[in-house]
């Protein structure tokens, strides 16, 4: 009897009380509580990484509606001249890039289905646009395949804004004088009109050039415009 009532006292001490409840509550609270602002911050951060971008960004659910657009995209979009946003959608002047796009949308993409390319002109532009969507999967939750969709927009040279100085300086290591040709070319002029208002001659633009072109590790104009309108407009 008395090895039964010992066991008993035993399995009655082991009993959570309230106090024990209240605790761990306490305790799972304060764990979501964290989780909660982590990820919120994350969230921020990832949104806050996009806006550098040199490039058009909107992130879509499921449906098609655009749920974030970076800096870039929503002045492109304000130009209504190429990709649009009209009631929480992604549009494109363009009724071929449009149609494209929403077969892709409803087409039941996934991550292995592989992503859509398109070339949208637009009316006022000299030369179009380029689009890719892909199909979003995340990371966790329970929504998989579909989760949304990631579209890059990328200008035709000319459309973005001069790079500062010190972001040519610190990536590529370009001078003043350099980084000022650079940025004349990648407003879309001519090499000879390049040099004109930079006040150099010609000769001294072309020589300045392949000072350019070995710094950053290209071979031609095309090959410069292409690495600075894929580059991040900020550190």
């Amino acid at each position: 009897m008395a090895l039964g009532t010992e066991a008993n006292q035993r399995a009655t001490d082991r009993r959570p009380t309230a106090k024990d409840t209240d605790r761990r509550i306490g305790e799972r609270r304060r764990t979501a509580g964290h989780a909660s602002a982590r990820e919120g911050l994350l969230q921020q951060a990832a949104l806050a990484t996009l806006d550098k971008l040199n490039r058009g960004v909107f992130l879509l659910d499921a449906a098609g509606t655009v749920c974030f657009a970076n800096r870039a995209a929503e002045a492109m979009a304000s130009r209504m001249n190429g990709p649009l946003v009209h009631r929480g959608r992604l549009r494109f002047e363009s009724v071929e890039a449009n149609a494209a796009f929403e077969a892709f949308l409803t087409g039941d993409a996934t991550p292995e289905s592989g992503s859509l390319v398109l070339r949208v002109d637009g009316s006022r532009r000299r030369a179009p646009y380029r689009v890719l969507v892909s199909p979003l999967q995340l990371r966790s939750g329970r929504h998989g395949y579909g989760a949304g969709y990631c579209v890059f927009i990328y200008e035709p040279n000319g459309g973005q804004k001069p790079l500062p100085q010190k972001l040519l300086a610190n990536l590529y290591g370009l001078t003043a004088a350099e980084a000022r040709l650079t940025n004349e070319l990648f407003g879309a002029r001519s090499l000879t009109d390049s040099a004109a208002a930079c006040g150099i001659s010609l000769n001294t633009a072309k020589s300045v050039l392949k000072r350019i072109f070995i710094k950053c590790a290209v071979h031609s104009q095309p090959e410069l415009l292409l690495l600075l309108s894929l580059g991040p407009r900020t550190l």
